[in-house]
């Protein structure tokens, strides 16, 4: 399951700001001014948490550089 933009419904990796519980993607978050509302910390509106973990490497997903050696 990923995240949708509640306000234009496309797929995102990480939102920018939320409205209560909905993300929003960053691109319609500053078209629509949310980040600098967001920032001041008004109302509903909050700033989303950068992600801190380390993505795990999808299994399917063949290394690029498989042949040179890694130091």
């Amino acid at each position: 399951m990923t995240l949708r933009c509640a306000f234009c419904n496309r797929p995102m990796l990480a939102a920018a700001v939320f409205v209560g519980a909905m993300p929003i993607g960053p691109t319609c978050a500053r078209k629509a001014g949310l980040l600098e509302l967001a920032r001041k910390k008004s109302g509903v509106l909050r700033m989303a948490r950068p992600c801190t973990s380390q993505r795990s490497p999808d299994p399917q997903t063949m290394d690029l550089f498989a042949e040179v050696e890694r130091v």
